[in-house]
């Protein structure tokens, strides 16, 4: 067996170095010598490169912050969770003439009351970003309705095997038309004072849903359908 001199301690013995302790054996047997040395070398190489290797460097660092807080509000009279429906009214394929365009806004309302008399500010929803999420619009894909919905999910639904409508978006606004922009950390939701009611703080949300045309091919009639869960953001 060949050990590497670098690697031999200084105490060791024969048995354990012999090509260092003893040079007669590197002449009696001089195929093992040189077999010895190429596998020191190589050794001696594999190291340097792991010494040389340098460390991995990161692009940079995400930091994440945030709240939770216990002094929340009733939505809707109940607690959370609140499941809203919209029923968007039936328009023709001819009201969405160019990408960009929408039709048929519809509002909806998310009332907040029995709210903590410490809470003050303003509060407003945040459209959580997911499956449904047009990241590149900031609006929600719609999606082929293939059973009748209608009254809203109790939980998020499943929409792997679903079928996206070419060409036609959900989008959410502000009661002034503004856009809100779905994944976007500045969505531009409206937020509404807390005031008093009696005795405890109320607010009252008012959003927009309405279709959008998101590209330039046809949009095939038919009954669509999609999804966003909400959160209610505190002061």
């Amino acid at each position: 067996m060949c050990k590497l001199s670098l690697l031999c301690p200084l105490d060791a013995d024969e048995s354990q170095c012999p090509t260092i302790r003893n040079p007669q054996s590197a002449i009696r047997n001089p195929q093992s010598a040189i077999e010895c040395v190429k596998i020191s070398a190589f050794t001696l190489l594999a190291l340097a490169g792991m010494a040389a290797a340098p460390a991995h460097a990161a692009d940079g660092i995400v930091t994440i912050t945030g709240e939770i807080t216990d002094s929340t509000c009733k939505i809707n009279g109940g607690d959370p969770p609140a499941n809203i429906f919209v029923a968007l009214p039936k328009i023709s394929t001819t009201a969405l003439k160019s990408v960009g365009d929408t039709a048929g806004a519809t509002a909806f309302t998310i009332a907040l009351s029995d709210c903590p008399d410490s809470l003050t500010g303003n509060v407003k929803a945040h459209f959580e970003p997911g499956a449904t999420t047009d990241y590149a619009h900031g609006n929600l894909y719609a999606y082929t309705e293939t059973t009748s919905v209608t009254a809203a999910a109790s939980t998020m639904p499943s929409l792997t095997a679903a079928t996206r409508v070419a060409n036609l978006g959900i989008q959410l606004a502000n009661p002034n038309g503004s856009k809100i922009m779905i994944g976007d950390s500045a969505s531009g939701a409206s937020e509404v004072p807390l005031v008093e009611s009696n005795g405890k703080k109320a607010a009252t949300l008012r959003y927009l849903a309405r279709y959008v045309k998101t590209g330039d091919g046809v949009i095939n009639a038919g009954k669509v359908v999609t999804y966003v869960q909400y959160s209610i953001v505190y002061p």
